[in-house]
């Protein structure tokens, strides 16, 4: 980690963008720690907001942090209430947080990002990508007791050819949600990695991967129904027996830290 470059300057005026689901949050608290620093506040939609060229920018929820991600900003992201596997401020503390990073208190840790392309003929212009996923990638059978036959193959090698419902590719900040929920194994944020998992595989014995989070490809050898691809909370539309799924790394996220007593903040598992 490094030090956030514009903390504890006064060169310039600094700008808190707040994105998300403010509702939750002390907005008269956050008002007055902003102002005792002679900072500004910008909100809006994460569009309008990110025009405004924020100097960090406070994103609440999982959604709001995903669609940062996929948006390639390039301003220092603080996470609230960001959910298990994200180093996260709870709302509560979010005030006293502010203060602590506008007075210059902020490390900047970059969390890899996942870029996913598809070659399906069933996916037409932008739909095939490239697309950023922060949290992970699913090839999913839509209907019900239908199980589809996939591949993974990591650098070229190949992994494995199983029949289940889907294989879902996660990173270490995502392993905590669809991928640990199929069974998978949770993942320390400082791996340069991500887990495969099988989706309720047919063969019980089937494995699961913790490989490199570039130069992987999935495969869908047989399908026994519709398989969508799935990019973080997004579905992306349904993708073609004999397609594959391409997913190397994007640009890293920007989290920003608040060190000292508040480094221990956490809303989740450790680094």
């Amino acid at each position: 980690m490094e030090r956030a470059e514009w903390t504890g300057t006064d060169d310039d005026t600094p700008l808190v963008g707040i994105v998300g689901a403010t509702e939750n949050l002390d907005s008269a608290a956050i008002d007055r720690t902003v102002s005792d620093h002679d900072a500004t506040i910008v909100a809006g939609s994460l569009e309008e907001t990110l025009e405004q060229s924020p100097s960090v920018l406070v994103c609440v929820g999982q959604s709001a942090l995903g669609a940062v991600a996929r948006a390639d900003a390039s301003v220092p992201v603080l996470p609230v209430d960001a959910g298990d596997g994200v180093h996260s401020v709870p709302a509560a503390q979010l005030p006293a947080v502010v203060d602590a990073v506008l007075a210059g208190a902020g490390l900047e840790r970059h969390q890899s990002t996942l870029r996913v392309e598809t070659d399906s003929e069933t996916l037409v212009g932008d739909a095939r990508g490239p697309h950023r996923a922060f949290f992970d990638v699913a090839l999913v059978t839509e209907e019900p007791a239908r199980i589809s036959e996939y591949s993974v193959t990591s650098r070229g090698k190949r992994l494995a050819q199983f029949r289940a419902d889907g294989v879902v590719v996660a990173t270490p900040q995502g392993s905590h949600g669809y991928a640990s929920a199929a069974g998978g194994p949770l993942l320390s944020n400082g791996l340069d990695a991500v887990a495969v998992v099988p989706i309720a595989p047919f063969v019980t014995q089937t494995r699961q991967w913790i490989v490199p989070h570039d130069g992987l490809e999935l495969a869908i050898e047989r399908d026994e129904g519709p398989v969508t691809l799935q990019v973080d909370d997004r579905s992306l539309g349904t993708v073609a027996a004999g397609s594959s799924v391409s997913i190397t790394t994007a640009d890293p996220l920007s989290m920003l830290v608040p060190d000292g007593e508040w480094a221990e903040l956490e809303s989740g598992s450790a680094d």
